[in-house]
Formats: structure tokens, sequence, C-alpha cells
């Protein structure tokens, strides 16, 4: 039998007395786990203390993020994780697999003899610049998907049309003789606009924390002649009366960010695409997890019948 929970921060699994944390944000007893699982680098998907696991699998990009951007000593304990490659162990596998999200950001198939566990992570079916969209693996027995924009109300434009909107608000603010500052969060936008604007041939300049990851994550640094700038949300750098700054993210503007410019532009899938993972995985259970986890689970049930619910708590925990 199955069972997936929502325990220290993370997703647990556990099936024919093996125990896998997926994402854990807070300390956990490190001996209690054949592995634990990093699906990608942003801060709200682990803790430090999977220093102490048992093993650790990740991608070789989160391992790079996590060592040298976010300072985690990580030793031998860790396995570099491959998308489509099987990490076998003596009576589980563990596949990862794409998920679309971050430069290095992975799902995880998890295959017991008693059944099959799809975990998401973060992800995005829609490709990009740099990365190909996630696709759902057919036929599991549960999925454990993300619902951080499972509301209908999250619905965005086709990418291809946001990334002409860039391009066209680089063209009108440099005719003015201005800066653009294009601000979203440096994992993720601080790639992802950088390949956008390099491939449109301008010359681009980046914050700190945009360019540390630059150079980690596509090996190139620090341009100070560009006249767009590509930074961290918010900048990591002193912003001019001359500077105009727009706002790249999926959500909507907080109050930093309500006087300027904001582009609807997100590293998840929104609504319609969470649905179409959903239904196109045929998985005879699924859990929803982050964000809008009732919505769209609720939307799920009534709509298409599926066998959809949030994920439990562990509230001992």
């Amino acid at each position: 039998m199955i069972s997936v929970v929502k325990r220290f921060g993370g997703i647990e699994v556990s099936c024919c007395g093996h125990h896998i944390l997926v994402d854990p944000t807070r300390r956990f007893p490190s001996g209690n786990y054949d592995a634990v699982l990093i699906t990608h680098g942003h801060s709200d998907h682990y803790t430090s203390h999977i220093s102490k696991a048992r093993r650790v699998i990740m991608s070789g990009e989160t391992l790079r993020i996590l060592r040298e951007f976010r300072g985690v000593r990580l030793g031998a304990n860790v396995t570099v994780a491959h998308p489509n490659r099987p990490i076998i162990f003596d009576h589980f596998s563990v596949v990862p697999l794409n998920a679309g999200h971050v430069m290095g950001s992975l799902m995880y198939l998890l295959e017991f003899r008693d059944g099959s566990v799809l975990v998401t992570g973060d992800m995005n079916v829609e490709d990009s610049v740099l990365l190909k969209g996630a696709e759902p693996y057919p036929d599991v027995d549960v999925l454990v998907m993300e619902s951080t924009y499972g509301d209908p109300s999250f619905q965005f434009k086709p990418r291809g049309e946001v990334y002409n909107e860039i391009l066209d608000l680089v063209d009108r603010v440099r005719g003015k003789g201005l800066r653009l500052v294009l601000s979203g969060f440096a994992l993720g936008k601080g790639q992802e606009l950088y390949a956008l604007l390099r491939n449109s041939g301008i010359d681009v300049s980046m914050d700190t924390n945009v360019d540390s990851l630059n150079r980690i994550l596509l090996g190139v640094g620090n341009r100070n002649d560009g006249d767009v700038m590509v930074a961290d949300l918010p900048p990591r750098v002193k912003l001019n009366g001359d500077s105009v700054v727009a706002m790249v993210t999926g959500g909507a503007p907080g109050g930093w960010l309500r006087s300027k410019v904001h582009i609807r532009l997100s590293n998840h899938s929104d609504f319609n695409g969470l649905v179409e993972f959903a239904v196109n995985s045929r998985a005879r259970r699924i859990y929803t997890v982050y964000g809008y986890s009732e919505r769209l689970a609720r939307h799920l049930r009534l709509e298409y019948g599926l066998s959809s619910y949030p994920i439990p708590d562990n509230t001992l925990i």
C-alpha cells in the first residue's frame, strides 16, 4: 500500500517498508529515509539538513546551485540524477524526469513492487527559450502535483507572445534613452530572460544574484555595458532615476511594484496547463500540493471525475 503525506515541510512517500522524503524544508530524522529527493534549487524546496541524510538525489545543476550559490555543505551522500536515467535501489527505483520549471528541475517517478508515484515538484508544461516543458507520465497509481496556480483566474498568454511583449518594451524604453531593468526571481527568470535577450542580439547586464547564478548555470559573466539589466526580485542594484523597472512574474504585483510595469511570465504552469497534465496522466489518484490545492483538486473531481484531493497533512510534525 502506498502512503503519501505532507511531512517536515516536504512530501513523504512510503511503500513496502521503504520511505522517501521529497523537498523537506525542516529538520527531519535522517536515518528514517532511504532517500531524500530535491526537485530544484529554490530556497522553499530544501533545508540544509539534507546534508545529514543517508542519500540525497538531485540534478547536477541543483547540486551546484546549493553548493556554490546557497552555501549548503553536501558531500558523498549526493547522487547526481539525470532525466530518464533510473536510479536503482534494492526494492524500488527512482526515475528522474524533466520538470520544465527552472534549470536542473526534476520530477521523480517512484516505482515500487506494489505501485508507482509521480511527484512533480514545481513544474511547467510549456516550452521556454531554455527548457522543454514537463510531460505527464501516464498511468501512474498516484500523482502528487503542484497547484501553485491552481485557480481558473490564472490563465497565461502563450510564451511566444510574452517574449514579443518584452522585446517591444526593450525597444520602447531604449528609444527614450532610458535603462530597462527586468526584475524576476534570479533562479529561473534570470536565465530565461538573459537567454531571450542575448538570442535577440541585445547586450545585457546583471545584478549580483543573477550574475552569480548565470556563471554557474550558463557559464557567462557580467557585462556592465548593457542598457538592459536582468535582476533579481527585488533588484540587487541601485536604481537611478533613468531606470524603468518591469516585474516579470506569474503572480500579481505586491506593494513594492504597484507603480511599476508588470509582465506576466511564470516558470509554473497556469491553471489550464495543470488541468491538462492531470487529465493526461490518467493517474488512479491525484494529490495536489502548494498554492490553490483545494480548488484544483475540487475542479478535477467535479469536472473530470478524477479521484483528486489536497495532500494529507501530518499534523503531528
